[in-house]
This record gives C-alpha cells, sequence and structure tokens, in this order.
C-alpha cells in the first residue's frame, strides 16, 4: 500500500515530467517559427505557423496542469510582475510602464470525476492572464496534427526521428 511519501514522490515526479514537456513545447515553438521565416513557399509557412500554434496550446496545457499540481508554483503565476522588476536587477532605472489592472484570482477548482481539482480552461481566463492567443492559420486540406517532441524516438535527444 502507497504511503504518503510515495504519493508526495510520484507527485513530484509527475511536476519534473510537466516541466521537461513545457521546456520542450517552447524549443518546438521557436524551431516551427524559425522554419516558417525561413521558408520561401507560403503554404510551408502556414504549415508551420499551423505547427508551432498547436504547440503553443501544448505550452498552455502543461501550464494549467503545472498549475494544478504545484501551488507554489501557480502562486507565482499569480502574482504581477511589478513594473520596474527587471531593471532593478541590473541597476537600470525603471521605464515607465503602467501598472497593469489586478487581476481576479484563479477560479474554485472544481472537483473532476477522479476526485482531483479541474482548472477552467485558458479561454476563460483574463486577457491579463493568457499566454498566448494565436489560432492556426487557414489553410485549404489541412489535417490535424500533433508533432511535437513526445513524438521523438528515445526521449530527449536532438538526434531521435521527428
Amino acid at each position: 500500500m502507497a504511503g504518503p511519501s510515495d504519493s508526495n514522490t510520484e507527485l513530484l515526479n509527475d511536476v519534473a515530467r510537466i516541466r521537461r514537456v513545457l521546456a520542450r513545447e517552447l524549443e518546438t515553438i521557436n524551431e516551427y517559427e524559425a522554419f516558417a521565416q525561413a521558408s520561401s513557399h507560403p503554404e510551408v509557412r502556414a504549415f508551420f505557423a499551423h505547427l508551432a500554434a498547436e504547440e503553443k496550446e501544448h505550452v498552455a496545457e502543461a501550464t494549467q496542469m503545472l498549475r494544478l499540481l504545484d501551488a507554489a508554483q501557480n502562486a507565482h503565476f499569480a502574482q504581477p510582475i511589478a513594473p520596474g522588476h527587471f531593471q532593478k536587477a541590473v541597476g537600470a532605472p525603471a521605464a515607465s510602464v503602467p501598472s497593469p489592472a489586478p487581476s481576479a484570482p484563479p477560479a474554485p477548482a472544481a472537483a473532476g470525476p477522479n476526485g482531483r481539482s479541474v482548472f477552467e480552461p485558458a479561454v476563460n481566463l483574463p486577457p491579463e492572464r493568457l499566454m498566448y492567443g494565436l489560432t492556426a492559420p487557414p489553410s485549404e486540406n489541412a489535417y490535424p496534427l500533433t508533432v511535437g517532441s513526445l513524438r521523438r524516438q528515445g526521449g530527449g535527444g536532438r538526434g531521435g526521428n521527428r
């Protein structure tokens, strides 16, 4: 029978896995956007832009899952970054940036069918809480695709199949 420490270890392992997925998805977005920018054919540019948009959806999903499982991480997402925060770190004077409106606290989590909390979808969050808002460009004969680093053979190496 699994004890509390086993459950906590599994949770920590799940959080670490989600962070690895998040990092890979962000790398993949950069690759697809660079491929799109380098392409000379409009349909190929649209293809890579479409793939990047899907990866951005994966980033949002991974972020929501991370927020669900790691309360300390979720607290950081809930805190706005004060104007001048980054300039203070390098000793530069703060630029005059309007202060963001205070965001609403996250909606209370409802219990899902398995008893775990479920966050509302990102589209229901206030605009200042969204990480992205891009849709895939329209394309004739478009098929739903899921291409990402999770499909690579052999784990996390760059040498795997795509």
